[in-house]
C-alpha cells in the first residue's frame, strides 16, 4: 500500500513539473510563432534543432532507458560505488564520442542540411546551414544530460529531470523578448545556452544523491558494454519514432511556406498533452515493472501494466477528442498574434485534428516500449517501429498529394496506431493474456464519453460564436477556458456513471496531492 501512495505522489510531483515546464514551453512557442510566424527564417530555425533535438536525443535517451536497469543491478549486488564509477565511464565516454560527432558535423553541415530540408532553397537554405552549424555542440550537454536524469530516476528523484525543461524555455523566451535586438542568431545561442542548463540545473541533486565526478574511462567495462549492447536496439527504435517526423519535416519542406512550421506548432500541442500525462505515467510504472519483473511477480506485472494502460486511455481519449472539436478557438488563442496570422492558424489547426487522431497510440506506444524494456527485450520494439515507419512513409506519399501538410500529420497518426496493435500483438505472445478484456472494455467506455463530452463541447462552442463577441483575447481565453472546463465535468461525470475502476485510481492521486499540501503546512 505504501508503495502505491509513493507512486502516486510521484506521479502528482512529476506531472506538476511537467505540466509547470510545458506552459512555459507554449509561452515559448507563441512567442516564437509571434515574432517570426510561418515563415522561411522560423523553418530555418526549426531544421537547425532535427539533429540535436530530434535525433541525437533518442540515441541518449536510448543509454539512460538501458542505464538505469544496469545501475539498479550493480548497485544491489556491489554497492553505491562501484555504480557510481560505472557512471563516471559511461559519462566520460558519451561525452567523448558526441564531442567528436559534434565537430564533424559543424564540419559537414551543408550536406547534411540538403539531406534534412531537401527542399530547401536560396536563402532559406543557407539560414539553414549556419544555424544548424551552431546548434552541433547541443549534442554534448545533451548527452551528459541524459545520462545524469538515468541516474536520477535510479534513486528515485523524478521531479528535478523533469525540471530541466524550464532554464531551457526561459533562455529562449528570453531571446525572443529581445529578438529584435539579437535577431534568429540570438534565438539560437539562448536554445543552445537553455540546453547547457540541463545539466548545471542537475547538479545539486546530483550531489544529494551522493553523485561525485572522476575521470575514469574505460571501453572494457562489461557494464558500459552491456548498457551499448542493449541501447542499440532502442536507439533505432527511438531514432525510428523521430525519423516519422524528420520524414514529415523532409516531404513538407517542399509544401508551401509555413508548412515545416504548422506542423511544429500543432505538434507542440500534442507533444504539451503527452508530456504531461502519458510520460509522467509511464515514467513512474516502469521502474515498478522492472523491479516486478525481477521478482518473477508477473500477476503483479500484468495488473500493474493493464492499470497504466487504462489510466493513460482515460486521460487522452477525451483530450484527443476535445482538441479535434475546439481545434481552432484552441491555435487562434495560444497563437495567432504578430505575425501568426489567420492563414497560420486555419493551417495549424488542421494538423493539429489528425495530429490529436493518434494521440492516445502515442501514449500506448511508449507505454508497451517501456513493458518490453523492463522484460530486457529491446529488439521487438525495433523491429515493429520499422514496420510502423513503412506505414509512414506510404501514406505520406499517398496524402501529401490530396492535404499537403495534413495528410502528412494523418500519416503520422496512422503510423502510430499501427505501431500500437503490433505491440499489443507482440506482448499477447510474449505474456498472453493480461486482462485485455479490462483494457478493452475501459477504452470503449472513454470513447462513448468523450464523444457525448465531445458534443457537449462543439455545442457550447457554437452557442458562444454565435452570441458572444470574441474578437478580445482575454474574453476568448475566458470562454474556451469555460467549455473546457465543461467538457472535463461531462467526461468524469459520465466515467463515474460508467463505474470505471481507474478513475479511482485517479481521484487518489488528487487526494494524495492534497494531504500532502496540507501536511506542509
Amino acid at each position: 500500500m505504501a508503495e502505491r501512495i509513493n507512486t502516486k505522489k510521484a506521479a502528482v510531483y512529476l506531472m506538476a513539473a511537467t505540466l509547470f515546464s510545458k506552459v512555459l514551453g507554449f509561452f515559448r512557442e507563441i512567442l516564437l510563432g509571434s515574432r517570426y510566424g510561418a515563415t522561411y527564417i522560423t523553418d530555418a530555425y526549426l531544421v537547425s534543432l532535427t539533429i540535436p533535438l530530434v535525433l541525437f536525443s533518442s540515441v541518449a535517451a536510448a543509454i539512460s532507458t538501458t542505464y538505469i536497469p544496469i545501475y539498479s543491478d550493480i548497485s544491489l549486488h556491489k554497492g553505491k560505488k562501484q555504480a557510481i564509477d560505472f557512471t563516471n565511464r559511461l559519462l566520460n565516454i558519451i561525452v567523448l564520442a558526441s564531442t567528436i560527432f559534434a565537430v564533424l558535423g559543424m564540419i559537414f553541415t551543408r550536406p547534411i542540411v540538403s539531406v534534412i530540408a531537401m527542399g530547401f532553397r536560396g536563402q532559406a537554405l543557407e539560414l539553414a546551414v549556419k544555424l544548424t552549424r551552431m546548434t552541433f555542440p547541443m549534442i554534448i550537454f545533451i548527452g551528459a544530460a541524459h545520462v545524469f536524469m538515468g541516474f536520477l530516476q535510479s534513486n528515485n528523484e523524478f521531479v528535478v529531470p523533469a525540471l530541466t525543461g524550464i532554464p531551457y524555455n526561459i533562455f529562449i523566451i528570453l531571446m525572443l523578448l529581445l529578438s529584435d535586438s539579437v535577431g534568429i542568431y540570438g534565438l539560437v545561442y539562448g536554445t543552445v545556452a537553455g540546453v547547457a542548463m540541463h545539466v548545471v540545473v542537475q547538479i545539486p541533486a546530483l550531489k544529494k544523491k551522493g553523485y561525485r565526478y572522476s575521470r575514469l574511462l574505460s571501453l572494457k567495462d562489461p557494464y558500459v558494454k552491456n548498457v551499448m549492447l542493449l541501447a542499440v536496439p532502442v536507439m533505432m527504435g527511438m531514432a525510428i519514432q523521430q525519423l516519422n517526423a524528420l520524414i514529415d519535416r523532409m516531404l513538407a519542406s517542399g509544401l508551401p511556406e509555413g508548412s515545416i512550421s504548422a506542423l511544429n506548432f500543432a505538434n507542440r500541442l500534442n507533444a504539451f498533452v503527452y508530456g504531461v500525462f502519458s510520460s509522467s505515467i509511464s515514467v513512474v510504472v516502469y521502474p515498478q515493472l522492472s523491479k516486478l519483473n525481477a521478482e518473477k511477480d508477473m500477476d503483479g506485472f500484468k495488473k500493474t501494466l493493464v492499470n497504466g494502460l487504462n489510466i493513460i486511455t482515460l486521460l487522452l481519449v477525451p483530450i484527443s477528442v476535445g482538441a479535434i472539436v475546439l481545434r481552432q478557438p484552441i491555435v487562434s488563442v495560444l497563437f495567432e498574434r504578430g505575425q501568426f496570422d489567420e492563414r497560420a492558424t486555419i493551417m495549424t489547426a488542421s494538423a493539429l485534428m489528425f495530429y490529436s487522431m493518434g494521440i492516445v497510440f502515442y501514449g500506448f506506444r511508449d507505454m508497451l516500449n517501456r513493458t518490453f524494456y523492463s522484460l530486457h527485450d529491446t529488439r521487438t520494439p525495433m523491429l515493429n517501429g520499422i514496420g510502423a515507419v513503412v506505414v509512414n512513409i506510404v501514406f505520406n506519399l499517398i496524402l501529401i498529394r490530396y492535404m499537403q501538410h495534413s495528410g502528412l500529420a494523418l500519416a503520422t497518426s496512422i503510423s502510430a496506431a499501427v505501431m500500437t496493435f503490433l505491440m499489443f500483438a507482440s506482448l499477447k505472445k510474449r505474456l498472453g493474456s493480461i486482462g485485455w478484456r479490462s483494457v478493452l472494455l475501459v477504452f470503449i467506455k472513454s470513447v462513448a464519453a468523450s464523444m457525448i463530452m465531445g458534443l457537449v463541447v462543439y455545442v457550447l462552442n457554437r452557442i458562444a460564436a454565435t452570441y458572444l463577441d470574441l474578437t478580445g483575447r482575454m474574453i476568448s481565453f475566458i470562454v474556451l477556458g469555460l467549455i473546457i472546463g465543461a467538457g472535463v465535468l461531462v467526461y468524469f461525470a459520465l466515467i463515474y456513471a460508467f463505474r470505471v475502476e481507474e478513475l479511482g485510481w485517479l481521484s487518489g492521486i488528487i487526494r494524495n496531492y492534497i494531504r500532502t499540501k496540507r501536511d506542509q503546512r
